[in-house]
């Protein structure tokens, strides 16, 4: 039997309240001058956390300790048993691994100060060296003496440059050297995890997700006030196009171009790397998508695979297809899309709640539908249906379970002209003073092709003819009035 240990931090604030725990099998400590809680569990026993409104936040056999100071969850101590079918020889290579990444590291640091050491160098050479050439500009002295010191002087700049470039390129060769056993290493590390047992990974992964999603989801409800009109842009050259950002576990861009028969997915580390088109990797599919409505979320795509009735879901850590399901009666092609049209019969969405898919079918006769989906097994757990047809919107996005409807996807400005709460049932049409949206940072042009909300970063990531643009959200709370 082995046992590790993983930390997680959280930095995002939880709102106010209670967090029950469950005493019978779980002992907490209150330090009252510190404004902390420790909660410890024994091992192999349930651990439940809930809201002050009873919701379970998360649950499992696998967390000791979780460390509450104030309002704030500090961080969680992860300890899953593993079974003992899990092979140790994956361990030692995976420590094997993470001591020579270690190593690397402290190699590469080195070999980059020699590297600026030698560009400094090289640089107060060249400076010397254009000083000689200046002087050669200047009436040569007659004098023997004077001509050869010339000549010494560029003689010692040219072997001072030519041995600072040898060592130059000494340098450059140990650092492609190290970073090949960088590669190598790291090589190592993922085969020796995956090398461990599946259902442990697996753990980890669902708790990590389950306490991000409670951190975001504590929030709600709370309800879209203003849209900000200064954000983020980046030109594509690209007219239209998607682009994601997974909330869980965040970090890396996702995205794809064009809006029909897309059969690739671009991932890169950063929006840094996206602006200047430095990609990670390019994905390619085993199948086709349709429309600009895709969302990644939890390492996965979920997209409309092209001319079906279908919803796909494809696992872009593991490259592999997971499943697919049909919407009953679902338009497509262009049949119920959104005003832009473009193949937007079919739009997903993430907020705070989970993954949701927005559509219209001939039995709603083109009003918009919502269904709240189970993002493991690809099914459907609940529905709702809408007053306003799909094709009289711009786009919709939803946050806290309520869907946000824009009123055009071309005017400048245009604004949210039509809210759904799946919490009450309840619907509005708003006035354009009300939810105002720029629909364009520049204010000149504006083709909204795809329009999403990102619930870790409280912010709307739009495709506007060309250019991804990000926009803050404004929210308030039910009990802030």
């Amino acid at each position: 039997m082995f046992c590790f240990s993983f930390v997680i931090l959280l930095f995002t604030r939880y709102a106010t309240g209670s967090v029950p725990v469950n005493a019978d099998v779980c002992k907490f400590e209150l330090d009252i001058v510190k404004n902390k809680i420790q909660v410890a569990c024994p091992r192999n026993v349930t651990l439940t956390v809930q809201d002050k409104d009873g919701a379970i936040l998360l649950t499992g056999n696998t967390l000791s300790n979780l460390w509450f100071e104030g309002d704030t969850l500090l961080r969680a101590r992860i300890s899953p048993s593993i079974s003992s079918g899990f092979n140790p020889k994956s361990l030692g290579k995976l420590k094997d691994a993470t001591t020579l990444l270690k190593r690397i590291k402290k190699k590469l640091s080195f070999q980059l100060k020699t590297l600026n050491n030698i560009t400094q160098n090289l640089n107060e050479g060249a400076e010397q060296l254009n000083q000689d050439i200046e002087n050669l500009r200047q009436p040569i002295p007659s004098s023997h003496l004077a001509r050869e010191a010339t000549i010494a002087a560029l003689q010692n700049q040219y072997n001072f440059l030519k041995v600072a470039m040898l060592n130059q390129n000494e340098e450059m060769s140990q650092l492609i050297s190290t970073m090949t056993t960088l590669i190598t290493a790291t090589q190592k590390t993922v085969r020796s995890s995956l090398a461990m047992n599946s259902k442990f990974q697996q753990e980890i992964f669902l708790v990590n997700a389950a306490l991000t999603r409670a951190n975001i989801s504590h929030f709600c409800p709370r309800y879209l006030t203003r849209i900000g009109e200064d954000g983020d842009e980046i030109s594509t050259g690209i007219a239209k196009g998607t682009v994601m950002k997974d909330p869980i576990p965040g970090g890396q861009i996702w995205v794809t171009y064009g809006y029909s028969d897309i059969n690739e997915i671009i991932e890169y580390d950063s929006m840094t790397s996206f602006e200047h088109d430095y990609a990670t990797k390019t994905h390619k599919l085993p199948f086709f998508c349709d429309g600009t409505g895709h969302v990644v979320y939890k390492n996965s795509l979920f997209c409309h695979k092209v001319m079906t009735d279908k919803i796909v879901k494809y696992n872009l850590l593991l490259n592999n297809w997971v499943g697919e399901m049909s919407l009953p009666g679902v338009g497509v092609h262009n049949t119920y899309p959104y005003q832009p049209g473009i193949f937007s019969d079919i739009d997903f969405a993430v907020d705070e709640r989970g993954l949701w898919v927005v559509y219209a079918t001939e039995a709603s006769k083109g009003n918009i539908v919502i269904s709240k989906l189970d993002d493991v097994e690809l099914t459907v757990l609940e529905t709702w249906r809408t007053n306003i047809p799909k094709k009289q919107v711009g786009n919709t996005f939803m946050i806290c379970g309520v869907l946000y409807a824009t009123d055009s996807f071309e005017n400048i400005p245009t604004y949210i002209k039509y809210v759904y709460d799946t919490g009450t049932g309840g619907s509005k049409i708003l006035t354009p003073d009300q939810i105002p949206f720029s629909n364009s940072l520049k204010k000149d042009y504006g083709q909204c092709y795809m329009l999403d909300y990102n619930p870790m970063e409280r912010k709307l990531f739009s495709w506007n003819h060309a250019r991804v643009e990000i926009y803050p959200v404004f929210t308030r709370n039910d009990d802030e009035g």
